[in-house]
C-alpha cells in the first residue's frame, strides 16, 4: 500500500523511529536548520543564485512569449527537482566553452558541499566548510558519476516511455546521501537508496511534490523566481531529513 507524504494517516507517534513527517510538515524543520547554519547554507545558496540569475540575463528563449525575464521552470528551478546536476550545468556543458567549464565544476562542487551540509545538518551536526571541502575531495568524482548516471536513467526512462523515468526519479531520488552517509560506490547507493525508498515511494513522491509547487512560483511576474528560489532554499534540507527517517526505519 503507498503511504503518501503529502498527507497520511499514519498514526504512529513522533517521537517513534517509525514516524514519518508528511512532506509539507518538512518544512518548517529544513528552515530552521537552514537558518541555524545560515553561515554555510548562505554561501553556498548565493552561489547557485548568481548561476540562475545568469541564466535569466542570458536567456533569449521565446518559448513562452518572448523577454529576458520570462521563467522557465525546467531551467531556473535550481536543481531541486532532482538530484542530479543542477539543472542549469547541462545549459552549460552544451556550450562548450572553457568559462562554460569553468563555472560547471564550480556548479557541480557547490552541490555536492551543498548536499553534504544538508545531511550534516539533518543529522543535528554542525556544517563546517572544512569538513564539506574533505567530502568534495574524497568523493567529488564518485559523485559526479551518480550525478551523470542518474540524470541519464531518468532522461532515457522519459523519453522511452514517461512512467519508467518516474520510477528511476523516485528509486535514486536518494542516492547522493547515502554515498555520502556510507562512502560507498555508486552502484551501492543506487541500490541502497531503491531499497529504502520502495516501501516509501508516496514519501519521496511527497518531497518531490512540494518542491514541484515551489516552482510554480516562477510563473509570478517579476518576483517569482526570487520567491521560489527563496522557498525552495528554505526547503533545500527535505530531502535530507526524509533519508534520515528512512534509514533509522530500515536499520
Amino acid at each position: 500500500m503507498i503511504k503518501f507524504g503529502l498527507m497520511t494517516k499514519r498514526k504512529t507517534r513522533r517521537g517513534s523511529p517509525l514516524h514519518i513527517t508528511p512532506s509539507f510538515e518538512l518544512f518548517s524543520n529544513s528552515k530552521q536548520l537552514v537558518l541555524d547554519n545560515r553561515w554555510v547554507f548562505g554561501p553556498l545558496l548565493a552561489i547557485q543564485l548568481l548561476f540562475i540569475i545568469n541564466t535569466w540575463l542570458t536567456n533569449h528563449s521565446t518559448l513562452h512569449g518572448g523577454g529576458r525575464w520570462r521563467y522557465d521552470l525546467t531551467n531556473h528551478s535550481g536543481g531541486w527537482l532532482s538530484t542530479g546536476l543542477p539543472n542549469y550545468s547541462w545549459g552549460l556543458f552544451l556550450s562548450l566553452s572553457l568559462t562554460a567549464i569553468i563555472m560547471i565544476v564550480i556548479s557541480v562542487v557547490t552541490q555536492i558541499l551543498l548536499q553534504q551540509a544538508q545531511l550534516d545538518s539533518a543529522e543535528g551536526k554542525s556544517p563546517h566548510f572544512g569538513r564539506l571541502w574533505q567530502t568534495a575531495e574524497e568523493l567529488g568524482w564518485r559523485m559526479v558519476g551518480l550525478y551523470i548516471l542518474i540524470t541519464l536513467y531518468v532522461l532515457v526512462g522519459l523519453i522511452l516511455l514517461i512512467i519508467p523515468g518516474l520510477i528511476m526519479l523516485r528509486r535514486y531520488y536518494l542516492a547522493p546521501y547515502v554515498l555520502l552517509d556510507k562512502k560507498c560506490g555508486i552502484k551501492e547507493a543506487m541500490e541502497e537508496s531503491a531499497r529504502i525508498s520502495k516501501p516509501y515511494s508516496g514519501y519521496i513522491w511527497g518531497v518531490i511534490g512540494v518542491m514541484f509547487l515551489i516552482s510554480l512560483l516562477n510563473v509570478i511576474p517579476l518576483i517569482g523566481g526570487l520567491a521560489a528560489f527563496i522557498v525552495g532554499s528554505l526547503y533545500t534540507v527535505a530531502p535530507a531529513l526524509r533519508y534520515q527517517e528512512l534509514k533509522k526505519i530500515h536499520a
